[in-house]
């Protein structure tokens, strides 16, 4: 009889167990480990965006059971301005990208940026429970505020990012994972150009008909580019004087310059070509041209057609 009170005993305190250990709700929240912009350009205006889920993970609660669960993102290691915008990532110590997190998508557009956000979780019938809110970034520096290069900044787990939560507010600490942000500025140009029209001459041409074109080029901030002018679809000969506009068999000579005095020839060679660095917006180069004086035209339309090149 002794034997079996004793064996009772033991079942009864194995059959406790259980319910001890379930007792606890614990909470974490795990970020995307890198949000990556990739190669990137910023010219003109053009905003870049990625975003990343934020993982929060409840169990061991009661079912049932509204948790509070709140997710704090600091500065980083590339730091940011008064409230947390915006915020900067670093490239070789010296330049920075401006760019910002958010609960919303698009900075731009008004989203709440992400210094302290709370989510609500219920727990379901086995006392768990998983969200996924999405962190979304955009980088905000445009034009002048980017130059080529790698930048990153680096979000550190319990100092960086921080997580709490609890039944009745953000009273207890949870776990948290570390994550990186970062994008490589490539460098890139744009161009546009104007057509130039010297409208209507005489056939007799004794003096120089002078008009314009422009080139409007839009590189990286701080990129060095160059710009050069084909000869034309019938050129006389090599070099920039040598272009002809044609009108069928019949041609007429004309010449592109740098200069309004129209004595810097502007070609497609290594010493007739424009040189400039890009400030992230457009750059307006004027083309000064002029039809030569002692020609004489049939009647008609001329025309031709150079190509602009820009080299970076």
């Amino acid at each position: 009889m002794l034997r079996f009170f004793v064996l009772i005993v033991i079942l009864s305190v194995g059959a406790l167990l259980p319910v001890s250990a379930r007792a606890g709700l614990v909470c974490e929240a795990n970020i995307a480990s890198s949000l990556n912009f990739g190669n990137i350009s910023v010219r003109d205006g053009r905003r870049e965006q990625t975003s990343g889920p934020v993982t929060i993970s409840c169990f061991g609660g009661t079912p049932g059971t509204v948790v509070q669960a709140c997710v704090t993102i600091g500065a980083g290691s590339g730091g940011a301005g008064p409230g947390q915008s915006p915020r900067y990532m670093i490239s070789d110590g010296t330049a920075s990208l401006q760019y910002q997190l958010t609960a919303q998508n698009g900075a731009s557009s008004g989203g709440v940026t992400w210094d302290m956000v709370e989510h609500t979780i219920t727990l379901n019938a086995d006392g768990s429970a998983m969200i996924a809110p999405t962190l979304y970034a955009e980088v905000t520096s445009i034009g002048a505020l980017a130059t080529a290069g790698t930048y990153s900044s680096r979000f550190e787990a319990g100092s960086d990012v921080q997580f709490s939560y609890g039944e009745n507010g953000c009273d207890h600490s949870g776990g948290a994972s570390a994550f990186t942000v970062g994008a490589v500025v490539t460098t890139s140009c744009a161009v546009d150009v104007s057509s130039m029209d010297f409208g209507v001459i005489d056939t007799a041409i004794a003096d120089p008909v002078h008009n314009t074109a422009s080139i409007n080029v839009s590189c990286t901030n701080g990129s060095a580019y160059n710009i050069g002018i084909g000869s034309g679809l019938q050129p006389a000969n090599a070099g920039p004087t040598g272009r002809r506009m044609a009108n069928g068999a019949n041609l007429l000579a004309y010449g592109l310059y740098h200069d309004r005095s129209r004595t810097s020839d502007w070609g497609d060679s290594p010493a007739t070509i424009a040189a400039g660095t890009g400030t992230g917006g457009d750059q307006t180069l004027t083309v000064f041209g002029s039809i030569f004086g002692n020609q004489s035209a049939s009647i008609g339309t001329y025309s031709d057609t150079v190509v602009v090149t820009v080299s970076y």
